[in-house]
Formats: structure tokens, C-alpha cells, sequence
């Protein structure tokens, strides 16, 4: 979902590029599709060249036969990873939060979620991972906690959208090709510091080079995407208003421009030192002690700033007001929200405290870098 903080890592890539100039959104996705098959094809070419020149029995063929065949093992057609640093929840584990989420995904018209889990980042999001393109919802603990019963149907109604509102960017063929380039990115970014070795720095800045042709790839995708995923991100919303209500989304967008700031700036400091039985707990409570002063700042400050998530996203402020306009009461009675949020608060408990050990130690563990 749209947040103020960063995204989950590794999954649904954000995006710095504004949109093509002179180009319109049609042929902006038909020609990201083209690229991303581009993007695809390289393996193979590479593969069928190096073994081609390798096969010239030359000694300067063959090195470069090597390197062709390197090329092809780093662009190689990768799968999604599951994150590491999250906690699965399985239908056994928790029947009624994954009850809940098949009735919101009927409500939207998604297929059905293979996965859940529950995350420490402020944020939730809709992904897929291994080859067989398992669709994973992350419910990121700290932003669920802030938000009330309604807005987390909104945010997962707004994230089960997006397997049916023809996003690009969760399709095997353009999915497929940014998670690769995202790889190949984070494999050849120059990170040396002055710390290291001479060798690392030779070593990086090989890498950097032999990078530059996957970079250009990966702007020029991300940005031929800019214009067909803020209509996904608006479809995403409107979806996201029919099952929860237009009200509620709209309360969503409010909470992440309001509250999320606090969450970061309770848990950048204090995850390494509050106890992860107290985390939670001592979380809410300063969010919470906020005053409304400080609310309506932000309120003024997201608007003169155009806060959003990443370049990817409108403006948040404008998709408050978008949805603040739509029609829909909402398929889910308050009711049967609060009586279903009381049952999966409950199955949350146990794994919220797994993850705020997780966050805990990775907050303990950045102190020592």
C-alpha cells in the first residue's frame, strides 16, 4: 500500500523516472513490453554467442566466449525470493486473517493468495515469488497497528487489487524483467567506502562498468512504466473503496501522511533498545501521543510537498481527494469488520512478537555499522 516510508525491498520496485515526454500511455506500456522481452532475450542470446565463440577454437574467441557466457549467467531469468525477514502465516496458522483476505479479494475480483506474512516495515504490499509466480501478500506490522479496522480493509483491498487491475508491473513478463534488473542493479552498484580494500575497489568498479548497460535498461523500463502505474495505483484505490468504503480509503491515506512519520521516529531510535515484548505497545502509545497540531502540519506540509511513496505513485494528497469524491459505502459492514479484526488481532499476536524480535535485532545489528 502507499506509504510514506520505504517500500518492502525486492518485490514491487518504486520508481524515480517521470513519464516519457511526447509519448502516450499506450505505447509507453506496449513499448515496456517490447523492452522487457529485450530484457528476457538476453540470456539466451549471450549463451548461443559464447558457445559459438568458444567453439572457434581461437584463443581471443574463446576469452570473449567466456565473458559472453558470465553476461548470460548474470541476466539470467531470476524468481522472486520470499523475504527472509518476515514471518509466513499459513491458513493454519491463521485461518481467520486469510478468510478475511479471500473475502476481500472476491470483493475486488483478485485470484485467490497463496501467502501471508507479516513483516516489520511500515508499509504492506502484493508480490509474487518463485517460478511459479505464488502470489504473496506482506501486512507490515507497524502500519497495521496504526490503522483502524476499516483502513486495514482498505489498505488490503487496495493491495488484492492489483492482481486485477492490470498492473504491469505483477505480470510474469514485465514483473519478471524488473526483479532482474533490480538484481543486477543491487549486484553491480559501486558501494566501496574508504574503509576497503584496494582490491574491492577494483573489483567494484569492474563491476560498476560491466553494470551500466542493466541500469539504462532498468531507468528506461521503470520509466516507460511511470504513466500505466498511477492508473494502477488509482484503479488499486478505487478498489480499494468498494469493498471498505470510500471513507475509509480516504482515511488510509490520511493515517500514512499523519501517523506514519511518528513510527519512524519512534523506531529508528528505540527498536535496538525497548524490549520486543514492549515494542508494539510502546509503539502505538507514542503514535498515539502525538498531538493534533502536529497532524494538521503534516496535512499542510504533504500538500505543499506532494508527499508520495516514490515517483510511481500520485501524490497522496491527490488520491485522497479522488477517492474522497467516489460513491461507495462499502461491501463490509463495520460490524462484521470489528468482529473479524478482533478474531485475526488475536492470531497476530505471536508471530508480532516474532517480528519485533527481528526488528529488534536488525535495529541492534545496524549499531555495529
Amino acid at each position: 500500500m502507499s506509504a510514506a516510508l520505504p517500500p518492502v525491498p525486492s518485490l514491487v520496485p518504486d520508481s524515480s523516472a517521470g513519464p516519457v515526454p511526447g509519448v502516450s500511455a499506450g505505447v509507453s506500456r506496449v513499448a515496456s513490453y517490447v523492452l522487457a522481452w529485450m530484457v528476457h532475450l538476453l540470456c539466451p542470446a549471450f549463451l548461443v554467442s559464447g558457445v559459438y565463440l568458444l567453439s572457434l577454437m581461437n584463443l581471443f574467441a574463446f576469452l570473449l566466449g567466456l565473458v559472453a557466457l558470465g553476461v548470460a549467467w548474470l541476466v539470467r531469468p531470476r524468481a522472486a525470493r520470499l523475504p527472509a525477514d518476515v514471518q509466513v502465516l499459513t491458513r493454519a496458522d491463521a485461518p481467520e486473517l486469510h478468510a478475511l483476505i479471500d473475502r476481500i479479494g472476491e470483493g475486488v475480483g483478485a485470484p485467490k493468495v497463496d501467502t501471508v506474512a507479516l513483516g516489520g516495515m511500515a508499509n504492506a504490499a502484493l508480490a509474487t515469488y518463485g517460478w511459479r509466480r505464488r502470489r504473496l501478500v506482506v501486512i507490515g506490522y507497524p502500519l497495521w497497528l496504526v490503522l483502524g479496522p476499516r483502513e486495514r480493509v482498505a489498505v488490503l483491498a487496495h493491495e488484492l487489487g492489483h492482481s486485477s487491475n492490470g498492473d504491469a508491473r505483477h505480470g510474469w513478463v514485465v514483473g519478471g524483467a524488473l526483479y532482474a534488473l533490480e538484481e543486477l542493479y543491487g549486484m553491480t552498484r559501486f558501494t566501496w567506502t574508504w574503509d576497503d580494500s584496494l582490491q574491492d575497489l577494483v573489483s567494484e568498479s569492474v563491476l560498476a562498468v560491466a553494470g551500466l548497460p542493466a541500469r539504462g535498461l532498468r531507468w528506461a523500463l521503470r520509466r516507460l512504466l511511470y504513466r500505466s502505474s498511477q492508473r494502477a495505483e488509482y484503479r488499486a484505490d478505487e478498489l480499494g473503496a468498494r469493498v471498505a468504503g470510500a471513507r475509509a480509503m480516504a482515511s488510509a491515506f490520511d493515517t500514512m501522511t499523519t501517523r506514519l512519520p511518528s513510527v519512524a521516529s519512534f523506531l529508528q531510535p528505540s527498536a535496538a533498545v525497548v524490549g520486543a515484548e514492549d515494542l508494539w505497545g510502546k509503539l502505538l502509545a507514542s503514535v498515539d501521543a502525538v498531538p493534533e497540531e502536529t497532524l494538521q502540519d503534516r496535512r499542510r506540509e504533504a500538500l505543499e510537498e506532494k508527499a508520495r511513496v516514490d515517483a510511481s505513485h500520485p501524490p497522496t494528497h491527490l488520491r485522497k481527494e479522488r477517492v474522497e469524491g467516489l460513491p461507495y459505502e462499502g461491501m463490509l459492514t463495520t460490524a462484521e469488520i470489528e468482529a473479524a479484526m478482533e478474531k485475526v488481532q488475536a492470531e497476530l499476536e505471536r508471530p508480532a512478537l516474532h517480528v519485533a524480535k527481528t526488528v529488534r535485532e536488525a535495529a541492534r545489528s545496524a549499531l555495529y555499522y
